[in-house]
């Protein structure tokens, strides 16, 4: 169980910037005098960083993840108390660039760590719960901060998010000696089989429209929630905090339902019409009122926020342990350039609209995309399995 925490505090501490920045955002915007549109450039920065770096830093996740576990924890530290120092946007956008190497560390060894060291019995629900870090930060976010800048200021609220990444250090370095096997001695990653790599480019594409709808909601709930619906700073926190912890019960939940489904893809398609539904009812609730916001955010955690949950849990069984690190790290990609895109695009045709229906409208269609590619995909992999040989469908997973 330490082992777990400790994963779902690294997963925590690789996005609580976004998260703050999102929470804080009317406060940046009043403090630097950014447009929408830079607002989402700081997430986009962040994601890019992580989505070129994922991959080689997962191939040195299968070799030592005890080192990049510490250093994702150092580089989080450095990023938030950049960002609650910055003096000027452009101050901002370097934060983002520590936070981003953060982000694309996160997955391929917290992954790498569960496939190593979690049975086949418990590793779903260990997925879900290390999974549940990202909608945790948000939900320690927007509960947090919004009360903290008032008594503190949004800088020094910003900062406090930096002790959990020095507490996460420090449990590293106590804690992976004996619960992490390394040296020189462990099995280096392997180049990925090609029905793993199908498999993954598949996930990929998947993966990157899910992770655009994601960037938009967490750049741009709380601050629609203010200007779009009209709530308080504090509702609007609370209405991000919503999203993290439906997404923290979505993610365990999916977690650890995924194994039990015969094809897993079919939990993935049953999250894309979910999350259909999440950003209609987002987008409705400047008409119709915050009800059906709370509702969407509701739907959005449990849906898109945990999709994730499952799609890392195919990797795991597909792969094996010797090339999680690579698998994820490649994985990682497609996810992380879709962030970096959903909160910049959503930003610009919010200014050019002034509308926020502009972003929410799309992003129905968008998960409506990614509902027919899952649905492509299971038809694909239905074929695949016809066509090998009894035995070896006995043997193989469904992606």
């Amino acid at each position: 169980m330490a082992l777990v925490t400790l994963l779902v505090a690294a997963m925590i501490a690789s996005t609580y910037q976004q998260s703050a920045l999102a929470v804080l955002s009317g406060n940046l915007l009043a403090e630097f005098g950014m447009t929408r549109s830079q607002l989402g450039l700081t997430f986009t920065a962040a994601s890019l960083v992580g989505a070129f770096a994922s991959p080689f830093i997962g191939v040195f996740a299968d070799e030592s993840s005890r080192s990049v576990l510490g250093g994702l924890f150092v580089v989080a530290a450095l990023g938030t108390l950049i960002a609650a120092a910055a003096p000027s946007y452009s101050f901002l956008l370097v934060a983002t660039l520590f936070g981003g190497l953060a982000i694309g560390a996160a997955n391929p060894v917290t992954n790498r760590i569960v496939s190593e060291r979690i049975s086949l019995a418990r590793r779903g629900l260990a997925l879900g719960l290390k999974q549940s870090g990202p909608p945790m930060s948000t939900f320690l976010a927007g509960l947090l901060l919004p009360g903290l800048a008032l008594l503190l200021g949004w800088r020094l609220a910003m900062a406090t998010g930096a002790l959990l990444a020095i507490a996460g250090l420090a449990a590293t370095v106590v804690l992976t000696p004996t619960s992490v096997r390394l040296g020189a001695d462990r099995p280096k990653s392997t180049p990925l089989p090609r029905d793993v790599r199908s498999a993954v480019r598949w996930l990929n594409a998947i993966g990157f429209g899910i992770a655009m709808g994601n960037g938009a909601l967490l750049a741009f709930l709380p601050l629609y929630a203010q200007e779009g619906v009209g709530l308080s700073p504090t509702g609007a926190g609370l209405v991000a905090s919503v999203l993290g912890m439906c997404g923290v019960a979505g993610r365990i939940t999916w977690g650890t339902l995924g194994n039990r489904f015969r094809r897993p893809s079919t939990a993935l398609i049953i999250i894309a019409g979910i999350a259909i539904l999440a950003a209609l009812s987002i987008g409705i609730s400047a008409t119709v009122g915050p009800a059906t916001l709370w509702l969407g955010a509701v739907l959005a955690g449990v849906s898109s926020q945990a999709w994730h949950a499952v799609a890392w849990l195919v990797i795991l069984d597909r792969v094996g342990t010797h090339g999680v690190g690579k698998a994820s790290g490649v994985m990682q990609t497609g996810s992380s350039i879709g962030f970096a895109i959903g909160p910049v695009a959503a930003g610009s045709l919010i200014d050019a609209t002034d509308s926020y229906w502009a972003a929410w409208g799309p992003l129905a269609v968008l998960f409506a995309v990614v509902m027919g590619m899952t649905i492509w995909f299971r038809q694909q992999s239905a074929r695949r399995r016809r066509m090998v040989e009894p035995e070896a469908v006995g043997a193989t997973r469904d992606e």
